[in-house]
């Protein structure tokens, strides 16, 4: 075969690391990823938005055959995917689980990777497994890319034709996806800032309390100094004992040596939540969500509300389009060792 060579070369890496592994797009380090996974864990908003584009995307599929086949036929392939379905992640809902896994790696990551495991005599999938995307690298080896897990400090190589690995948002002739937590990290720092100043204020400030001042009685004619301070006492004891049984309905009857006051701490609440709003608009922008999806009404027009849920919906449909050709693989492989030609086409609802 006589095969023009390409023009165009892949971005060169010597200069990033000398274990030849592609680095993630701007040398992002590997250990991002790490903090991708506890930012979605620790802050409700990034929590919120990779649970909501899971369930956006994870809305199901049908299976059908790819040519007219007969009834016995169709049965039989519809019986070798209920039981791969069943087999596979058989732990945790079978294939739903693991679409569960995909998807939450995908809106974390930006990527996700899945290893196909055939049983001992290699006639029919076994299982199929998650991979840890922070655990792969990629390597160009004879122009094309060759999968590694680092494990231990050792590279394992992974089989091309059994591993599966899907990048979001993917960068040039970079192969790993980039996360959309990529553009976060340093506006959720603010926000955190932003919300322990307000709770230190607010602890300072504190909320409107009572003040209560009392003047002891005159002196008696004929009245030791040592009585005096005993009966001063009881009655400040008294009052005392009186206001800590009061009920939140019951109201303060007093002489008029007693003097009730509210103090109020200046809370000025609107002042952090015009701020707290900018940061959170930060936030929703980079997770490429609507403000109502987020648990947030900004009031935004029907309009402009209609123009992003457009917008959603092509980007569910364009993740949904690589997730259709990851189960497709999965299935038409399990069908070319157990069925010979048959073949399947997936259609996400």
């Amino acid at each position: 075969l006589n095969v023009f060579p390409t023009v165009s070369r892949a971005e060169d890496i010597t200069h990033f690391n000398d274990s030849g592994f592609i680095p993630l797009p701007n040398d992002t380090p590997f250990e991002m990823l790490r903090v991708y996974r506890f930012l979605r864990d620790a802050i409700p908003d990034l929590s919120d938005a990779v649970w909501t584009w899971k369930r956006l995307c994870q809305t199901g599929y049908d299976v059908e055959p790819v040519e007219p086949t007969t009834d016995l036929a169709q049965h039989e392939i519809e019986r070798h995917i209920a039981n791969l379905n069943a087999r596979v992640n058989s732990g945790d809902r079978g294939m739903e689980g693991l679409l569960d896994i995909f998807y939450t790696s995908l809106f974390t990551y930006g990527a996700a990777a899945l290893e196909i495991v055939l049983n001992r005599d290699r006639s029919a999938i076994y299982n199929v497994v998650p991979v840890d995307v922070w655990t792969v690298r990629f390597r160009r080896e004879r122009s094309t890319l060759q999968a590694y897990q680092i494990h231990d400090g050792h590279e394992i190589r992974l089989p091309a034709r059994r591993f599966i690995y899907i990048g979001l948002d993917r960068d040039g002739t970079n192969p790993y996806g980039r996360s959309m937590l990529r553009s976060i990290p340093f506006v959720v720092k603010i926000q955190q800032r932003l919300l322990e100043d307000m709770a230190k204020a607010m602890h300072n400030l504190g909320w409107a309390k009572l003040h209560v001042r009392y003047t002891p009685e005159p002196r008696e004619r004929g009245e030791s100094a040592e009585a005096y301070r005993d009966r001063v006492q009881h009655s400040f004891q008294q009052l005392r004992d009186r206001l800590s049984k009061l009920e939140v309905d019951q109201n303060l009857i007093t002489y008029d040596n007693i003097a009730v006051e509210l103090i109020r701490g200046d809370q000025r609440s609107l002042v952090f939540y015009e701020n707290h709003k900018a940061i959170e608009e930060q936030i929703i922008t980079g997770t490429h969500l609507m403000p109502i999806l987020l648990g947030r009404n900004y009031g935004t027009t029907e309009t402009y509300g209609t123009a992003q849920f457009e917008i959603i919906n092509r980007q569910v449909d364009a993740v949904n389009r690589s997730v259709q050709d990851v189960l497709e693989r999965i299935y038409n492989f399990e069908l070319s060792l157990v069925s010979g030609n048959a073949r399947v086409r997936v259609r996400m609802r």
